[in-house]
């Protein structure tokens, strides 16, 4: 009669453990990578009798989440059975959670613990992913200027001002390039200036009977005070695409066609790929890949272990991996993992729970009344 009273007492403690597990798969539903628990009754016998039941075991659902698009540009779903490693001091932790940013020293870090993202190179080398040098792409000095448009001896003098470059400590400097007739020749005369009108190059454009250029007279050199040397391009010989010579009842005119170099760009953007490739966008349009995201090959999710909220960890290392290299997966970025928590089936097993906490409630009530009854016909 005692036995049932405690076989009684242990169902309830039983389901209070159960009722834990499953308010905390509710709380979490909308945590990023978290993965639900399941928990497992057992039942506790001595010497072949019902000793009552106890908790034997909590299991996790490996299955994926949902999919949430975030807009995010490093947040990235893992689609496959697979997980992203990550790194802090030394210890590796795994992730379904690709919520993923640049930190203060721009390495790419988890954005709820702040453990640096393990990168992978094509030898298998891992590493962090990481900005470093590539923040900013050096400025690039012009070496040409190309001009184009049409002249006329109507037009005796054309001048051309604010052809612009990159000068050598990156800065954005402009020339003013100037034409002139020699009527003696029919030859133009052409001199070059910096913009504090000091002269940095002469030359002469010469012109066939069609009005195209002649061969090595069209282009001459400006050595400028810092010993930079720009061609100043006005076409190539025998074409119409650069300067060519009119009818005098025309109008002169002349425009900056194409400068080579670039300023100094620093990146504006950062990418995810589908395989896991993390590009680097600058303003002047080049791009950088600067790695990719190592992920962890998952043979059973039970070698896998929850530290804490959507982190897992595993005593035996398993192999890490780029997407598309040995492991079957896609990255979709600018989404995230949410929890697999299903509502339908919590709610179901609430309900099972209140029901066995009710029974194991009723069955202690009995037992007592039974005892009781016990101790008043004694005259207890």
């Amino acid at each position: 009669m005692f036995q049932s009273f405690y076989n009684g007492l242990s169902g309830m403690q039983s389901s209070s453990k159960a009722l834990d597990i499953v308010s905390d798969n509710v709380a979490n539903m909308q945590t990023p990578g978290f993965k639900a628990n399941d928990v497992f009754m057992a039942s506790v016998n001595g010497g072949g009798k019902g000793l009552g039941s106890q908790v034997a075991d909590v299991g996790h659902r490996y299955t994926n989440g949902e999919v949430a698009q975030t807009g995010n540009s490093t947040d990235a779903y893992l689609d496959g059975r697979a997980l992203f490693v990550l790194k802090s001091d030394g210890e590796y932790y795994y992730t379904r959670a690709g919520m993923f940013t640049l930190n203060e020293n721009n390495v790419l870090v988890d954005r709820m613990s702040g453990y640096e993202v393990v990168g992978v190179d094509d030898k298998g080398n891992l590493g962090p992913i990481m900005v470093g040098d590539n923040e900013s792409i050096p400025a690039v000095s012009s070496t040409s200027v190309s001009v184009r448009g049409e002249i006329t001896k109507k037009d005796g003098t054309v001048e051309l001002e604010k052809v612009g470059y990159i000068a050598v400590d990156g800065s954005y400097q402009q020339l003013t390039v100037s034409l002139e007739l020699d009527e003696d020749t029919e030859a133009w005369k052409v001199s070059v200036t910096d913009s504090e009108g000091n002269e940095v190059g002469t030359g002469s454009l010469e012109f066939d009977l069609g009005g195209t250029l002649k061969v090595g007279k069209n282009e001459v050199e400006a050595t400028l005070a810092d010993g930079q040397v720009i061609t100043v391009s006005f076409g190539e010989a025998g074409s119409l695409a650069g300067v060519t010579l009119r009818d005098e009842n025309e109008e002169s005119a002349l425009e900056l066609d194409e400068v080579d170099g670039s300023a100094e760009s620093p990146f504006s953007d950062i990418s995810i790929g589908n395989d896991g490739t993390v590009t680097l966008y600058y303003g002047n349009g080049d791009t950088r890949q600067i790695g990719a995201l190592g992920v962890a090959k998952v043979d059973s999710y039970s070698a896998f272990s929850v530290k804490e909220g959507h982190l897992l960890q595993s005593e035996k290392a398993p192999e890490i991996l780029q997407v598309g290299r040995g492991i079957d997966a896609n990255i979709i970025a600018g989404a995230v993992e949410l929890s697999n928590v299903d509502l339908a089936q919590e709610f179901g097993d609430m309900m099972v729970i209140q029901r066995s906490y009710q029974a194991s409630s009723r069955v202690m009530s009995i037992s007592n009344q039974l005892i009781e009854q016990l101790y008043n016909s004694t005259g207890g």
